[in-house]
């Protein structure tokens, strides 16, 4: 009877856990953060850079909103000087910055993993993203920001996916205001303003990220059990146990079997680095991924929590 009713809570335990593991991906936390930089530290021609506010929403946007306070003589993009009455304009840009990628980035620009670039040209305020390709050496163009322009400042909003930032990530964000130009009689004008750099959190999935289901999570502790085994097995064999090397023989094909159902259940072992990037129409996630940690009789099957490509197409 014992027996029986051991039997029934291990039943109802795994029942519980399959429940648990088969939950799909968790809602996405928002996440906000702030850098600060005093209005008045740059009194002529760059846009002198306020308060900047940032937010990390829900649906993976990327939301910027940067007070700037334009100066003369050029204000947001105005006429840099007249030439017989033609407007010249100025040479103005505001870039924002976003180090996100350990190690990573364009070494001239403070490890920059992506840019947005606003260029103020007299009425119209063109914009501007790229990402850092390492394999080149340079910036790529990427996906055009919703932005806007108002008296007090811009905006700007992208989406995770469009700056290459994975869940969960800490951005560090450094903005800097140019102003480039020549006058009248040929002297070079040439002013700035850096705010930051601040560091904004990019939160992973509410609970720490998805979880796998129970099929992958089962598969993987067999994998991992049959492998303890080949190991105990392969060091009795090695003392010339006749019988040991049978076992050894069968737990070797049992493992080839076994291994099968786990990258079915889980796919196949992540090799290399974490991805930085993500084709169009897909998107860099956090999730737990299947990873064969270690070599020969040692090595062993985990899941691990990594930045992956995944197409909704």
């Amino acid at each position: 009877m014992r027996a029986g009713l051991r039997r029934k809570r291990s039943i109802a335990a795994a029942a519980t856990i399959a429940a648990v593991l088969s939950i799909p991906g968790a809602a996405l936390a928002a996440t906000s953060g702030s850098i600060s930089d005093p209005v008045g530290d740059v009194t002529q021609f760059a846009p002198d850079i306020g308060e900047t506010a940032v937010t990390v929403g829900d649906d993976d946007t990327f939301a910027v909103d940067t007070r700037i306070v334009p100066t003369p003589p050029a204000g947001w993009g105005g006429c840099a000087y007249y030439v017989v009455g033609i407007c010249m304009p100025s040479n103005m840009t505001v870039t924002w910055y976003l180090d996100f990628l350990p190690g990573a980035g364009s070494l001239a620009d403070d490890g920059a993993d992506a840019k947005v670039v606003a260029i103020p040209v007299r009425d119209q305020t063109t914009w501007e993203s790229s990402r850092w390709d390492a394999a080149n050496g340079r910036f790529t163009a990427g996906a055009v920001p919703a932005a806007s322009v108002d008296a007090a400042g811009v905006k700007w909003t992208l989406r995770l996916a469009d700056l290459g930032v994975p869940r969960p990530a800490s951005v560090r964000m450094r903005i800097v205001s140019l102003y480039k130009s020549a006058t009248g009689t040929g002297v070079l004008v040439d002013y700035s303003d850096v705010a930051g750099p601040g560091t904004i959190p990019v939160a992973g999935p509410v609970g720490g990220g998805a979880t796998p289901d129970s099929d992958c999570t089962a598969a993987t502790r067999t994998a991992n059990k049959l492998q303890a085994r080949i190991r105990r097995t392969a060091r009795r064999a090695r003392h010339g146990s006749r019988a040991a090397k049978r076992r050894l023989a069968r737990l070797k094909a049992k493992r080839r079997r076994a291994v099968r159902r786990l990258e079915r259940a889980c796919g196949t072992p992540a090799k290399g680095p974490a991805p930085t990037a993500a084709p169009p129409g897909c998107k860099l996630v956090t999730k737990p991924v299947l990873v064969l940690e270690g070599v020969g009789l040692d090595a062993r099957y985990v899941l691990r929590q990594r930045v992956v490509v995944e197409c909704t197409r």
